[in-house]
């Protein structure tokens, strides 16, 4: 398999598997928004919250929820379960100004904040649990223990907790599914590519040596379908500026040493030329 292809194979099945993560992550932001709408405080006739207020600019509160559903049986144009549910709040911090209209204790709210039995003030967001949202206390208060009393059992969600955490399901939620999704399609997308290119890469081809007749070593070219550069060309041609030193050439002549009778001749002669002149 040509080594390209295999590269985009592996990049394609990394964005894959990053993306399978992303599946994961999405999964527990799921699991997470559906433990960050659980009640604070569920099916009670009284209790107590610790209000965290980290800004120190006052807290939302708490929301109050009791079984039943919207109805007005008597017409007076009041919900049912909100004349029947009576709450009083035995315990608040202080509160910020902007809250303090109601002094941290209870007050009805539905979609308005009153209990008129009219269709569009209705809260259905937990309907499915058999739940209606009847009012809410302790709007603008600060840290401290928020304490009531009711003459029913209630169910009770502290809403700033509440909406910092579903905030953060939602965001790992959008970020695994969306992000997820798009990094699985990436992937694959990737690993399609790499598995063309299988098909249409080929290796490149090994560059062999040969040897001609005169002794010179010889570049045998690529195959006609190999992709790679094929190369022919004799060594010879390329350092032609270089002589060729033969086996001859590195050996030495043998040296012939002289014979006696040379060395007695050679020792003689000038012997010879004195007399000569000594007798003239």
């Amino acid at each position: 398999m040509d080594k390209r292809a295999t590269i985009t194979i592996l990049v394609g099945l990394g964005i894959f598997v990053v993306g399978v993560i992303g599946f994961v992550i999405g999964g527990f932001g799921v699991a997470g928004l559906e433990e960050s709408t659980e009640f604070t405080l569920e099916e009670v006739d009284n209790g107590t919250i610790y209000l965290k207020d980290i800004d120190g600019q006052g807290e939302l509160g708490v929301t109050f929820w009791v079984k039943g559903k919207y109805l007005d049986t008597d017409d007076n144009g009041i919900w049912d379960v909100c004349e029947t549910t009576n709450v009083t709040v035995t315990e608040n911090p202080e509160v910020a100004d902007w809250g303090d209209d109601y002094a941290g204790g209870f007050y009805t709210e539905v979609v308005y904040k009153n209990c008129e039995a009219d269709e569009p003030n209705q809260n259905l967001e937990r309907a499915e649990q058999g739940y209606v949202k009847i009012g809410r206390a302790c709007l603008g208060c600060f840290a401290g223990d928020f304490s009531f009393e009711s003459n029913v059992n209630v169910s009770v969600t502290y809403d700033d907790v509440l909406i910092e955490e579903v905030g953060e399901d939602i965001g790992m939620i959008a970020i695994g599914f969306l992000g997820g999704s798009g990094a699985v399609c990436c992937g694959v997308i990737v690993m399609f590519i790499g598995v063309i290119l299988i098909f249409t890469l080929k290796d490149d081809a090994p560059v062999q040596m040969m040897v001609g007749a005169d002794g010179s070593y010889m570049m045998a070219s690529a195959p006609p379908n190999a992709v790679g550069v094929g190369v022919s060309q004799n060594i010879a041609q390329v350092t032609a500026s270089t002589p060729i030193i033969t086996q001859a050439e590195t050996q030495a002549e043998p040296f012939e040493f002289p014979t006696t009778s040379d060395v007695a001749e050679e020792a003689t002669t000038p012997a010879e030329s004195e007399t000569k002149d000594e007798s003239n």
